[in-house]
């Protein structure tokens, strides 16, 4: 996979300038992918209401980021895509999350549009409201690390776990304030990254 470029974009979901597109060439052509950082909701070319991809991320995803999909044609036109909230995992420095207020409860009808095919939302119920969760990476003491094994590595244990006594919680429509608070736009990341 070899990236071609980056730019920001206005969101469909938000219509935010801060979206920030990404183009990519892999075995099987050029990928878009995009990631709103005012909502968190992302998307990809991928993602066609009729495509594998699709059908397998609704298989491997939490049902409460299910409900809050939304189909919406991507910056620059084209077919409509599935745009999720994202969830992202740095080990050494934490999660970000979406997660439901409390007495939240989002409820979506799915009925498939006998012309096209294709899954359409016939009606949505949002009783109460959601927003992201920041958790940071805290160090295990090298005395205990022995108490966190890592089960996709046979004799390596975790160096890191979350802190969940002190997670912070940010409105649905800050998501870069999260991922400020997570350490997402950490100059040495970036560095590290070249």
């Amino acid at each position: 996979m070899k990236q071609l470029g980056d730019k920001l974009v206005n969101s469909p979901v938000c219509d935010s300038d801060a979206c920030y597109e990404s183009e990519f060439t892999t075995q099987d052509g050029i990928i878009k992918t995009w990631l709103c950082m005012t909502s968190g909701y992302t998307s990809n070319t991928t993602m066609t209401l009729d495509s594998e991809s699709l059908k397998q991320t609704l298989e491997l995803t939490a049902e409460m980021i299910k409900d809050l999909r939304l189909d919406l044609v991507p910056p620059g036109g084209g077919e409509k895509l599935a745009w999720f909230p994202t969830a992202i995992t740095m080990p050494e420095k934490g999660m970000i999350f979406p997660e439901p207020n409390k007495n939240t409860q989002v409820k979506k009808e799915f009925k498939k549009d006998k012309k096209t095919g294709l899954m359409e939302v016939v009606s949505s119920e949002e009783k109460s409201d959601w927003g992201w969760t920041v958790v940071k990476a805290i160090p295990i003491p090298e005395d205990e690390q022995h108490k966190y094994p890592d089960p996709r590595t046979p004799g390596i244990n975790y160096k890191h776990k979350m802190d969940m006594k002190n997670l912070k919680r940010f409105d649905k429509m800050c998501f870069m304030d999260a991922a400020e608070e997570l350490g997402m736009f950490d100059p040495n990341l970036v560095e590290n990254a070249n």
